[in-house]
C-alpha cells in the first residue's frame, strides 16, 4: 500500500479482537470476500490487513481519495442500486449469524470492530530514495494509537509527532515508512511504522519505539502500541489505455 499525504486523502482504521487460534482463518475469509470487491470503487486507494503477532488483534486499514469518496461508498452499500449492496448483504448477514458457517464469511471470524475511526493522512516519511509504502505478506508494522481528551490535546500530540518524525533519519534501524494519522471525528492520533520483516529481528522486543516528547506540564500519553504483520494488501484496479 502506497500512502498519499496530499489532496485530502483519508484513512479508515478498524480494529478487531481475535482469538489467536482462529486469527488466520478470520483474515483469510475476510480477504476472500473483499479482494475483488474494492478494486473498482471510485476513490479507493487501497486496503491492508494487519494481524497482530500475539494473535489478539486484526487491523483493517483502507485509504480513500477524500472523505466524499468514502461517504459515497458507505451510502452505496445500502442503496440497492449496484453490486455493492450484494456485498454488504453478504457481509452483514455473516456478522449477524445468518447462513452457513463457511470460511467465506468474514463475520464468522472478525465480527464487529471495537474501534473504527476516520483519519487524515497528516504526514508520511521514508528514507531518501524509498517509496512510502507497506508491502503485503512480509512487513512488520508497529501501530500505536493514542486517544487524547480534547482537540487541543490532539493538536499537542500532532506537533510532538511532527518532531519525532523529523528525527527518524537518526534511528538505527530506521523505519522504511512512518505514517502519522490524525483523527477527523475523534481526537485520536495514530502512528504506523514499517520496520522491515520479522526475520530481521532476533527479538521483537527490540523493535524501536517512536516516542512523543511533550512538555513537562502536559499530561502523559500512553500509546496503545502493538506489532503486526501485513498479511494482505488490496490495490485498486489499474486503468488500461488503448482499448476501444
Amino acid at each position: 500500500m502506497v500512502f498519499k499525504d496530499s489532496g485530502g486523502a483519508i484513512a479508515v482504521v478498524s480494529l478487531y479482537k481475535t482469538d489467536p487460534a482462529a486469527q488466520a482463518d478470520a483474515v483469510k475469509s475476510f480477504y476472500k470476500l473483499t479482494k475483488s470487491f474494492y478494486k473498482t470503487i471510485p476513490g479507493f486507494y487501497g486496503l491492508a490487513l494487519f494481524s497482530s503477532v500475539d494473535g489478539a488483534r486484526v487491523v483493517v486499514l483502507s485509504q480513500w481519495a477524500d472523505d466524499s469518496s468514502y461517504a459515497a461508498f458507505q451510502a452505496s452499500l445500502t442503496s440497492g442500486e449496484d453490486d455493492y449492496t450484494k456485498y454488504y448483504e453478504k457481509y452483514a448477514g455473516s456478522k449477524s449469524g445468518k447462513g452457513s458457517k463457511s470460511q467465506d464469511q468474514p463475520g464468522d471470524g472478525l465480527g464487529e470492530p471495537f474501534l473504527s475511526a476516520t483519519f487524515t493522512i497528516d504526514r508520511v516519511v521514508s528514507p531518501p530514495g524509498m517509496v512510502s509504502a507497506i508491502p503485503g505478506g512480509t512487513a512488520l508494522v508497529q501501530i500505536a494509537e493514542i486517544a487524547a481528551d480534547s482537540p487541543a490535546q490532539q493538536a499537542d500530540l500532532v506537533a510532538a509527532a511532527h518532531l519525532a518524525l523529523a528525527d527518524l533519519p537518526q534511528f538505527y534501524p530506521a523505519p522504511r515508512t512512518a505514517v502519522l494519522l490524525t483523527g477527523v471525528d475523534t481526537p485520536h492520533v495514530a502512528l504506523l511504522a514499517h520496520w522491515g520483516t520479522t526475520a530481521e529481528f532476533s527479538d521483537l522486543n527490540q523493535v524501536p519505539q517512536i516516542a512523543l516528547a511533550t512538555e513537562e506540564s502536559a499530561p502523559a500519553f500512553t500509546p496503545d502500541s502493538h506489532l503486526y504483520r501485513a498479511i494482505k494488501v488490496i490495490n485498486p484496479k489499474a486503468e488500461t489505455y488503448g482499448k476501444g
